[in-house]
């Protein structure tokens, strides 16, 4: 008969969900008996109580978490896709991780199980670029550049991208990101930054095609290699350098400060590269914070730009160093005269961090490598 009740054991087997699972379904409410039996507590199902079982054990065997699968049932239609399809980018983010691991394990198994060396000491590992629509800059960035853009943090929630060189735990290993949001209390002002590219004629070329402004063409300073500068159109200074065969990689970035002397010795003090000449000229000479070797992988410069009349000062730049020991990296620079933003500690998917601002209000982040 269509109203008579069944025992769970008989629900359980015609419905394809466990016993053990109704029973937990009936305590978090999401599948009430008809009747329980006030002496014995046994619980009666009604058979048209069936087909709500089988879409439960059909929502479940999605993954989908019972407050989710209670949302589907209790929603409307147009809200319980919302749900499914919150639910599927959830799944693929995933499988995204696990293609991750699949490409780790294939690596160790062809290559053997070595892991990558973190360099020891100080060196830049990260820079942050304001632009106002970030897919609108990817074709300049990532096509006329050539720069990689891909994922670089992945998170249970999400996964971020950025414009990645090298390879992480090598010395050649650096990320650029493109900020679009307003409300990110890290955003910098308008950066100006080098790289070293290929072939700096067909790259100039290319930029100002995908629409950068060309601030000074192509051509062979005293001292200088070969170089160009163009601007994005965020405000953005990029200056070219003819590099050797290979890909783009970040090279310098130059920093808005106002009192040289305190920044040279807060910078050589906290991160140890040494403040030296960098370029040569009849009319002087030109010194920066130096990280690395010219000529080979994770070679930067810092620039430290105390003229406010320079045509290519740039905004407060947000920027990060790989360092060896955080916390006394951290603690150091806060002697030194930086102010704290947030201290030393772990986030998910990244190494482990902290935030400083600089004398002149510049940001700077730590990694420990």
């Amino acid at each position: 008969m269509d109203d008579e009740l069944m025992a769970i054991g008989r629900f359980a087997r015609l419905s394809g969900v466990s016993v053990h699972a109704l029973r937990h379904y009936d305590e978090v409410g999401l599948l009430r008996p008809a009747e329980v039996d006030g002496d014995t507590s046994y619980r009666r199902y009604r058979p048209e109580q069936l087909r709500l079982a089988k879409l439960i054990r059909a929502l479940r065997g999605l993954d989908l978490p019972i407050e989710m699968v209670r949302q589907v049932l209790d929603s409307d239609e147009a809200a319980a896709e919302q749900v499914l399809l919150e639910h599927r980018r959830r799944l693929q983010l995933e499988r995204s991780h696990l293609d991750i691991r699949i490409a780790d394990v294939t690596r160790f198994l062809q290559k053997g199980l070595t892991m990558p060396t973190l360099p020891t000491g100080c060196r830049p590992v990260q820079l942050k670029l304001r632009v106002n629509d970030r897919e609108a800059s990817l074709p300049l960035y990532r096509d006329a550049l050539g720069l990689p853009f891909q994922v670089a943090r992945r998170t249970s929630h999400s996964n971020a991208s950025a414009l990645t060189f090298g390879t992480y735990g090598e010395d050649d290993f650096f990320l650029i990101w493109l900020f679009d949001d307003p409300q990110r209390s890290d955003l910098p002002g308008p950066t100006t930054f080098g790289l070293l590219v290929e072939d700096l004629d067909r790259t100039h070329a290319a930029a100002v095609a995908a629409g950068a402004v060309e601030v000074t063409s192509p051509h062979t300073p005293e001292g200088m290699p070969r170089c160009s500068a163009i601007k994005d159109a965020d405000g953005n200074w990029i200056w070219l350098y003819q590099g050797e065969p290979g890909p783009a990689a970040p090279c310098q970035l130059k920093i808005a400060v106002d009192d040289l002397e305190r920044s040279i010795a807060f910078y050589t003090t906290v991160f140890g590269g040494p403040y030296e000449t960098v370029r040569r000229t009849e009319g002087g000479d030109y010194s920066a914070i130096t990280f690395g070797e010219y000529g080979k992988p994770g070679f930067f410069l810092l620039h430290l730009i105390d003229d406010h009349e320079r045509f290519d000062r740039p905004g407060k730049a947000t920027f990060s160093f790989l360092v060896d020991d955080l916390d006394a990296v951290h603690a150091r620079a806060l002697a030194a005269g930086a102010t704290e933003l947030h201290p030393p500690a772990d986030a998910e998917g990244m190494p482990r961090g902290s935030g400083l601002l600089d004398p002149d209000g510049n940001q700077v982040g730590l990694a420990q490598g």
